[in-house]
């Protein structure tokens, strides 16, 4: 599975710097008279541009080595974030001139407006970027076009996270060090969840909703995947929890997929919304899985539409009474062989 995200990244990378490329080009025809070196300059320098930007992002959302950079207050995450891309742009446009130049053309010609304008182009791409993160990824794209103005039904999947016991933890250790212990885990967990190219839907509480289109959740069992993902990740940073809260701690993950009404309401706050049953039974098999003391469950409607990854199991919990529903569910427990 990480070949498989790797490889994602390099073609989500590569995809932009050839958009950057063609960017590049179309700003050298529409300013300057059409040579071949002007071109192969403006491609190349886009190319760079727009890779190493994205390259950056990549890096720096999937990987521990961005986590100090997005824990910083918005105002100073956009400086920093703004001086990075302003100073990589600024080196791209000096190294391509320097290494790419244009017979009879000034080596230096119109660089400040070229660098203002980058700068300024930068620090408004940072601004959408994160307005986009604080909403949601994709969410103003989404409100922008317009895709959910009108209520549409999809075939959603979802993953419900929760932490055992988490009344108790909150009792033990206050309400602030528990918030704090909420964005911890949070921070740990997003980048196994964009590996798997999942959504954050929502945190309410201590529970994360995860959601995906479903032929994207089923494909390569991807969500079923990502639970495991992200259980191996709470084993693994167990010893800072108790270095820096003085506990462990354990989640339960519920899994499940149906119909759901996607659309946008709200006046002040303005926001898209998942209404339906399929997300009220997951909450509810995240409830029963505690019950059973399980770590993960998993709907018969959900494992019926997927392979289970080679390594794991699907054991039966047998038809349980789900509240609200008329008729009985069957769940499985999901359970490692190794």
């Amino acid at each position: 599975m990480m070949r498989v995200g790797l490889q994602r990244q390099i073609r989500l990378v590569l995809g932009f710097a050839l958009a950057g490329a063609a960017i590049g080009v179309l700003y050298v025809v529409i300013n300057f008279p059409l040579r071949l070196d002007g071109l192969l300059r403006g491609a190349v320098t886009g190319f760079l541009i727009s890779g190493g930007i994205v390259a950056w992002e990549v890096v720096a959302r999937t990987s521990r080595l961005g986590a100090p950079l997005y824990r910083l207050a918005f105002v100073p995450f956009i400086l920093v974030k703004s001086l990075v891309w302003g100073a990589w742009i600024v080196g791209v446009l000096l190294v391509t001139r320097l290494a790419l130049p244009i017979p009879g053309v000034p080596l230096f010609r119109d660089l400040v407006p070229d660098i203002v304008f980058a700068l300024a182009s930068s620090l408004g791409v940072v601004l959408l970027r994160e307005f986009d993160r604080l909403l949601g990824p994709g969410t103003v794209w989404r409100l922008v076009t317009g895709r959910y103005h009108t209520p549409r039904v999809e075939d959603r999947a979802f993953l419900l996270l929760d932490i055992v016991g988490s009344t108790a933890i909150a009792e033990r250790i206050g309400p602030a060090r528990f918030l704090a212990l909420l964005d911890f885990l949070i921070g740990e967990l997003t980048p196994v969840l964009a590996a798997h190219r999942a959504e954050i839907y929502r945190y309410v509480g201590d529970a994360i909703i995860v959601t995906w289109p479903l032929e994207t959740a089923i494909a390569e069992a991807r969500c079923v995947r990502c639970s495991a993902a992200v259980g191996a990740r709470l084993a693994a940073i167990q010893p800072e929890c108790r270095r820096r809260f003085g506990l462990e701690v354990q989640g339960r993950a519920a899994l499940h997929a149906g119909p759901v009404a996607i659309g946008e309401i709200g006046e002040l706050k303005r926001e898209i919304t998942m209404l339906g049953d399929t997300l009220n039974t997951a909450s509810k098999i995240e409830k029963i899985a505690g019950e059973f003391g399980k770590r993960a469950v998993i709907s018969r409607d959900l494992l019926d539409r997927l392979r289970l990854p080679e390594g794991m199991t699907a054991l039966p919990l047998g038809e349980v009474d789900v509240p609200g529903r008329s008729q009985r569910m069957e769940l499985f427990s999901l359970q490692s062989l190794q």
